[in-house]
This record gives structure tokens, C-alpha cells and sequence, in this order.
């Protein structure tokens, strides 16, 4: 998780030792369980071009400004090392850039800053402003004790409330100045560690511990997802993931190993849906994974596609040699983007919506593997022109020589499905099963149609 360190303190303001903010952050979080995922980027002087420039080359999950600011503006550096303010609209605007998709969580750790981090929940989710004066150790108290909470796995709301006590600890005042603006759900998630994502309350075992991916079939899998559409918003994106060559894995490693990497790739998933903020993720068979995210961009460029390139190359860059020294594990994954135009009647229902991502993720892993696709915007809809009906002859006949087969005519693609016309749990199965699987079935429906 990148967190960007923004710091700036014109010659024209009062002083503030952001220095010692920064290095007691980076202290306090050294020996927290989760510190290797955490990377803090400082950008010291900070000009109002740095702030732009650093969203485009870092794609941060957090912003934490440490300077002034007040209800409208944020001071940044200006060319003549003196102040200049950036307005609340110009960072609004900011935060609403594709580029800025990525940010989960904005903290103001500046006086004065409450009203400017409410108006930026409103677009990012999760904001932390103060809502009067803010002295050096107040700030470096703060903002360490919460970076440090979140390295340990806490979720925001546990972060922000450590934040404040130590404060207290240390006897000082301004511990109430601090407001979180953020909803409930979103308060009690967490950037680092395994998410709490809520099952279907019959599918989920008594067992089975709360935080962990829970495994569905076909027809489970499509009831979780309506399930976390309802809370989207009317908008949301599926990504689908398929890790490579689990057949190869069990044939050369074994069993055992193949067992290892899905209980692995499955907590990479886990850490990666709750570092995006995901509404949920199952897994599906043994080695899929469908996450669904909230989604504010478009179609052609959702804004969750971030998230689960690093998802990918999470799976590709993970250290698979402490399960087998030579051993290498990639994925596969598409995203479906989902929207809902707020009428009575669904545009798309849940089963469609997971055939489109499952059909993405073929088609990448016949051009290349290890890569994300998008899926198609619609279902292929295959006309076939029916065979003519022939009678039946009177006594068995010799059977004629076989002739040539011919490729099946090109899809032509329809409008999405709705929900009437939705694939049964069937389809979903036969486009899940293994490739061997789909042949073998395929060849048995057309011998049972000549």
C-alpha cells in the first residue's frame, strides 16, 4: 500500500517540524506485522504540480498532507518558496481524475482542515480533518499512532481512535479536534490485512473463520454477488481471476503444493479486496476468485482496473519459492463492469454479469497468460440454424462415411441478458470446468445431435 506524504511549509508560514512527523510514522510502524506493505513516498516542499505529478507515477492508496490549510485551501510551496493556496474546488477536481482512482483514504493533518476533508469524503469515501489548532507533537502523535494501528491490521475507525489516545497518553489536549468523515462500513474496514466479507448466511459453515474468502458453487456464487450488487450503488466492476497451470502444479509437485498455492493465492486476494475497499470476494471451485468492487468509472475504463493489475502481478511477484524452490505461479483475470440505470427491472442480472468476466478470462489466457482483460460488454448470442428433421429408416443402416466437419459460424454479439433469459448454474459450471472437461462434454452433445 502507498501512502503519499505530502509536506509543505512555505517560508512565509510558521515552522512546523514535519521532519520528526515523518520519522516517528516510520518508527512507530517498523514492527508492525503488516510494515513490508506499507510504503511511505515524501514529498518534501511540495509544489501544487508535485501533488498531480506523484498521483500519476505512484497510484497512492492514502494522500497525507502535513502543512496548513483551513476550511477552503490547502498551502503548498510556491515557485518563490513562498505560500500558495490551492482551492478546495482545484483538489476536488483532483481527486475526481481517472489518475486519482486509486486513493481510498485522504488525511489532513493540518489545522482547520475538517470542513475541506468532509467535501473530499464525498468523492473518495474516507477523509480524516481537525477542526481547530494543531501543534507539531499533536500532529506526529497522531498521524503515527494511526499509520501504526494500520499496520497492524486495525481497521480506520481503530486507527483514528488510537490516534487520539495517544494524545492523551501524553497529557496534551486537541484529542476532540479530530473528525473522521467517513460512513460506518467503510469506518470499520481496514487498508491492510484480512477483510470481513459477509457470506450468504446458508452457505457460510459455523466453522469457518469470519475473515476468511468463502468458497461457493455456481448457483452460491451468483446469489453472493446480487447479494453485494444491491450495495454498490448502481455501480460496481467483477473481477474475475483463474491462477495458471494449477494441473501442472499437482502433476509435478504434488497435492500438497497445489493446496499451498490456492490457500496463498487466496490470502493475496483477500489482502488485495480489503487494500481496494471491496464490497466482497469468494472463490469458486478451487483456484477462481471473483472480487466486486464500487466502481465510479466507465465501461471502457473502470476505475478498479488498478487494483486488480496489482492483483495480478501480486500473484506473478509473490515468493513461491517457499513452497517449492523452482516453482512459479501466474494468473489470469478479467474485469466486468456493472451498472444499474435505477429502473424496476435490472439492465443485467448476476449470472450474466460473471459469464461475461469468465469469457474474459478465456479469451486472455488463449492470447496470453498472466494478464487482465476486459470482458466483453455483451454475451455472444451463437445462431445456429437447426438440422432438418430426417426419419427414422425402417432397419438399421450401415452408417455413412463421416463428413468433414465444419467450423461452427462466428458469434454475433446481442444486447446483455436479462434476467429471464439468464444462463442457469449449468452454463456457469460448463465454462468453469477444465478445458479436458468442456471437450469431453462438447463432443458427447455432438454425438448426441448427429
Amino acid at each position: 500500500m502507498k501512502i503519499l506524504f505530502v509536506a509543505a511549509n512555505p517560508l512565509d508560514t510558521g515552522r512546523l517540524a514535519l521532519d520528526e512527523e515523518i520519522r516517528a510514522i516510520e518508527r512507530k510502524t517498523a514492527g508492525s506485522p503488516f510494515a513490508s506493505q506499507m510504503e511511505f513516498i515524501a514529498i518534501w516542499a511540495a509544489r501544487p504540480d508535485d501533488l498531480l505529478q506523484a498521483v500519476n507515477d505512484h497510484a497512492p492508496a492514502v494522500i497525507h498532507f502535513a502543512g496548513h490549510a483551513s476550511a477552503s485551501w490547502l498551502s503548498f510551496v510556491g515557485n518563490n518558496r513562498r505560500a500558495q493556496r490551492v482551492t478546495k474546488e482545484a483538489i476536488l477536481r483532483l481527486i475526481d481524475l481517472q489518475a486519482a482512482a486509486s486513493v481510498r483514504a485522504v488525511v489532513l493533518n493540518a489545522c482547520y482542515s475538517s470542513e475541506l476533508a468532509a467535501a473530499i469524503e464525498r468523492k473518495v469515501g474516507c477523509a480524516v480533518g481537525m477542526t481547530g489548532r494543531w501543534c507539531d507533537e499533536q500532529a506526529s502523535l497522531f498521524s503515527s499512532s494511526f499509520y501504526r494501528a494500520i499496520g497492524f491490521g486495525g481497521t480506520i475507525e481503530e486507527a483514528v481512535e488510537q490516534g487520539c489516545a495517544s494524545i492523551l497518553l501524553e497529557g496534551l489536549t486537541g484529542a476532540d479536534n479530530v473528525r473522521l468523515h467517513c460512513d460506518g462500513e467503510r469506518a470499520r474496514s481496514r487498508l491492510l490485512g484480512a477483510p470481513q466479507f459477509d457470506a450468504p448466511e446458508e452457505s457460510e459453515p459455523a466453522s469457518r473463520p469470519r475473515n476468511e474468502i468463502p468458497l461457493f458453487n455456481e448457483s452460491e456464487c451468483a446469489e453472493y454477488v446480487d447479494k453485494l450488487l444491491k450495495r454498490s450503488g448502481g455501480r460496481a466492476a467483477l473481477t474475475f481471476i483463474d491462477v495458471d497451470g494449477v494441473l501442472g502444479i499437482n502433476t509435478v509437485y504434488g497435492e500438497h503444493a497445489d493446496d499451498l498455492v490456492i490457500a496463498r493465492c487466496g490470502e493475496i486476494v483477500a489482502g488485495h479486496a480489503q487494500f481496494a475497499g471491496a464490497l466482497g470476494a469468494c472463490r469458486v471451485r478451487g483456484d477462481q476468485f471473483l472480487i466486486l468492487t464500487r466502481d465510479h468509472g466507465t465501461p471502457h475504463a473502470p476505475s478498479s482496473r488498478p487494483f486488480s493489475e496489482e492483483l495480478i502481478e501480486g500473484i506473478q511477484d509473490h515468493d513461491w519459492s517457499e513452497i517449492a524452490r523452482d516453482l512459479h505461479v501466474s494468473a489470469t483475470g478479467a474485469i466486468a463492469y456493472w451498472y444499474d440505470n435505477g429502473s424496476a427491472r435490472r439492465l443485467e442480472d448476476p449470472a450474466s454479469l460473471i459469464l461475461r468476466a469468465i469469457l474474459g478470462v478465456k479469451e486472455a489466457k488463449r492470447k496470453h497468460k498472466g494478464t487482465l482483460a476486459n470482458a466483453p460488454f455483451v454475451l455472444p448470442r451463437i445462431r445456429q440454424p437447426l438440422a432438418p428433421k430426417q426419419s427414422r429408416p425402417p432397419a438399421p443402416q450401415p452408417a455413412p462415411p463421416p463428413a468433414p466437419e465444419q467450423s461452427p459460424p462466428a458469434p454475433t454479439l446481442g444486447p446483455p441478458l436479462v434476467p429471464e433469459q439468464s444462463p442457469p448454474a449449468t452454463t456457469l459450471a460448463f465454462l468453469l470446468a477444465p478445458q479436458q472437461e468442456r471437450d469431453e462434454l462438447t463432443n458427447i452433445i455432438r454425438q448426441s445431435l448427429s
